[in-house]
């Protein structure tokens, strides 16, 4: 629970007005809070900034506008919100601020050259907007006349760590904004920029995440451990990417409705991703669907989860409600999970479990990414020599290299029974711990 002084503009003024120390608590959102003496809502709005004129000096200045509003219900704060970010995006892209954003580039880009021109191709431009998602993503409030080479090396890094991209495709995303500084170059007149300074940054030193599986013993030691945990979210954390080789964005988009636990089949068909400040739900990586399994231990896992869930929502109904993977936090203040957070949690997951096991005398578990959770449940599966690789594949939603043969001829027709018989019998979760 945090203690803060909010900042209120009167409404004959406009001008800000201290209110009154108060006891408020987070909601996940940026902009929102909820009071704790009525369980109302304050929403902080950016209202940008102005030049002032300093009465003692003479000097002009920018100020920031600021104000705060108080709704009932978290959907009215919402909406709030929304209309202003509408706002500000709106500055943005008409240049109202007089800064240059990457978002407006982009959309002058693309009626400049490929959106009107028929000789792209259709997968040139879904390379290109792809592209496009991540610049925004990463610069989007930054000023591009002030970003400087070190920026866009680490604009690289961002690539390498955060969105797992080979060295291969983050020179594809090297190339590509080279071509957007030397448009904002030609176009100065308009942007204010006359030198490229993505031309000299370095990506060649960007060295490869190796991912570090799990071993079949490991993971065993894991899914027990997870079993202590007070929060049961954490075993929809670890299970789903490790027994069905979720990704990050795919857990945080699993809606309830999506699981078949009668033909013990999962549909993967949204990944919920962060676009700058909100999220987005699209397609998984590769724009396909595909659906992977449950064997009885992820299910006991889903079960355990959804009842911990019922008692902490108290009969509400949440707007969050729908999706499958939500923590305590998520469930009493109505909000969604925050991608990074949940591999944020991952990471003190497994210093709280290592510490427990030192404690024991036993060996500590490596310390892997969340991501390395999917990296696991394909290795094991492979070098078991028990399932057909190509259930793994379709599993995953791996794509089979055009250069084989195979993938002519092979169709995935979701049969999914010999990895569910493989972790069935090859898992020793003791529940009785729970009891």
């Amino acid at each position: 629970m945090d203690c803060v002084i909010l900042v209120e503009a009167d409404r004959n003024t406009g001008k800000g007005q201290k209110m009154r120390k108060e006891e408020v608590r987070e909601t996940g959102i940026a902009g929102i809070k909820q009071r704790i003496k009525d369980g109302k809502y304050i929403v902080s709005l950016d209202l940008g900034r102005e030049i002032i004129t300093d009465p003692k000096t003479g000097k002009r200045k920018e100020k920031q506008k600021k104000t705060t509003k108080v709704v009932n219900t978290l959907k009215e704060a919402k909406a709030i919100l929304g209309e202003n970010n509408a706002a500000k995006r709106h500055k943005k892209l008409t240049g109202a601020t007089g800064k240059v954003y990457i978002e407006n580039v982009i959309k002058d880009y693309k009626e400049k050259y490929y959106d009107s021109d028929k000789h792209w191709s259709d997968s040139y431009k879904q390379q290109k907007n792809s592209q496009h998602t991540h610049f925004i993503n990463y610069f989007g409030n930054m000023d591009l006349k002030r970003v400087d080479t070190a920026e866009i090396e680490n604009y690289f890094l961002y690539c390498q760590n955060d969105l797992d991209l080979c060295t291969n495709t983050i020179q594809k995303h090297k190339c590509h904004l080279i071509d957007l500084w030397k448009f904002m170059k030609k176009n100065f007149s308009k942007y204010g920029i006359n030198e490229n300074v993505v031309l000299d940054a370095d990506y060649g030193n960007i060295i490869k995440y190796e991912a570090t599986p799990l071993t079949l013993e490991q993971i065993n030691i894991l899914l027990n451990q997870c079993l202590l945990e007070d929060d049961r979210s954490t075993l929809l954390m670890v299970g789903l990417p490790v027994l069905a080789g979720m990704r990050r964005s795919e857990l945080c988009g699993l809606r309830h409705s999506k699981v078949d636990f009668e033909n013990k089949k999962i549909l993967v068909d949204v990944a919920r991703v962060q676009i700058n400040t909100g999220f987005i739900e699209k397609l998984p990586k590769g724009d396909k669907t595909r659906t992977t399994c449950i064997c009885e231990v992820l299910e006991k896992f889903m079960q355990l989860a959804l009842e911990q869930q019922l008692e902490w929502s108290q009969g509400k109904t949440l707007e969050c409600g729908e999706y499958v993977y939500l923590t305590k936090t998520n469930i009493v203040s109505d909000y969604l999970p925050h991608p990074g957070k949940v591999s944020r949690r991952f990471k003190e997951l497994q210093k709280r479990i290592n510490k427990r096991l030192e404690k024991a005398g036993q060996e500590p578990l490596p310390v892997i990414r969340l991501h390395d959770l999917r990296h696991s449940f394909i290795s094991v599966l492979l070098n078991s020599g028990q399932v057909n690789p190509f259930q793994v594949y379709g599993c995953a939603g791996h794509v089979i290299e055009d250069n084989t043969s195979t993938k002519t001829y092979w169709h995935d027709q979701g049969d999914r029974q010999e990895i569910i018989d493989f972790w069935n019998k090859s898992l020793t979760v003791d529940f009785d711990i729970l009891k």
